[in-house]
């Protein structure tokens, strides 16, 4: 597991007991509470994940390599003697 992973899992932990903490407070009584907390754990995961992309840019392995540049062929010097075939 990378350091992106567990910085991922740790917000959601932290973002989901908030979430399931802060439905219980409402002061409503729901006849199936698992109905209003699976919706709200979806939308706080996703909001979660999409900020924390924004806030550590985190970039996929591949895509930090850096390919070589190509290098451009030599053009004949202009300079010296020049062939006259």
């Amino acid at each position: 597991m990378n350091s992106g992973t567990i910085r991922r899992l740790i917000l959601t932990l932290a973002t989901g007991y908030l979430t399931v903490f802060g439905v219980r407070q409402i002061p409503y009584e729901f006849t199936n509470e698992w109905l209003v907390l699976v919706p709200a754990l979806i939308l706080v995961y996703a909001l979660t994940v999409w900020i924390e992309g924004k806030v550590f840019k985190d970039e996929p392995a591949e895509t930090r390599i850096s390919v070589p540049a190509k290098k451009k062929k030599a053009e004949p010097s202009t300079k010296g003697f020049k062939s006259q075939s």
